[in-house]
């Protein structure tokens, strides 16, 4: 049997996450890339310069209360403490997000950086076919979803914000 170019394990782990602010750059949802073609790709870098971040850079959908009427609810973001309070670049927007509990679903590392849609593919699988119910959670808008991409290193990253039932 040939091996799986990508791996189609992916684990899940709770994490904890305190009071802090979400440092977000808001795009029109129409996809990673033309997303990037609006915004620039500067944010990523910018994101992960940050040394007090909690996470690497990511992009998905904003927690409700942070929608703007007639915006797409998307954005690129990071979280950064509480106490954060350096200067933004323009554009750039921040706010403050309560505690909450995210369910972190990490795939597989892979050999081939070309392989990332496939990892993020099947990671995005695992997420929708989760049990949340089953095992006392439901899905939460008092954070972002975050989509932490894909790398050959450390495989495809998402977290997913929850509350108990």
């Amino acid at each position: 049997m040939p091996k799986e170019r990508v791996s189609k394990t992916v684990t899940v782990s709770v994490v904890e996450r305190p009071a802090r602010k979400l440092i977000f750059l808001r795009t029109s949802g129409n996809g990673y890339f033309q997303d990037c073609e609006e915004v620039g790709c500067d944010w990523e870098g910018f994101y992960n310069s940050i040394p007090e971040k909690f996470d690497t850079a990511a992009g998905g959908c904003l927690p409700h209360f942070l929608v703007k009427p007639g915006t797409s609810g998307t954005a690129f973001f990071v979280e950064v403490p509480l106490g954060y309070s350096k200067p933004l670049p323009d554009g750039y927007e921040i706010a403050e997000l309560p505690p909450c509990t995210y369910l972190y679903f990490n795939g597989m590392p892979f050999d081939d950086q070309n392989d990332f849609p496939t990892a993020i593919g099947i990671m995005n699988e695992a997420i929708e076919a989760y049990p949340f119910a089953q095992f006392g959670w439901k899905k939460s808008d008092n954070a972002p979803e975050l989509g932490m991409g894909a790398e050959a290193e450390t495989g495809a990253r998402a977290a997913v914000p929850v509350e108990k039932l």
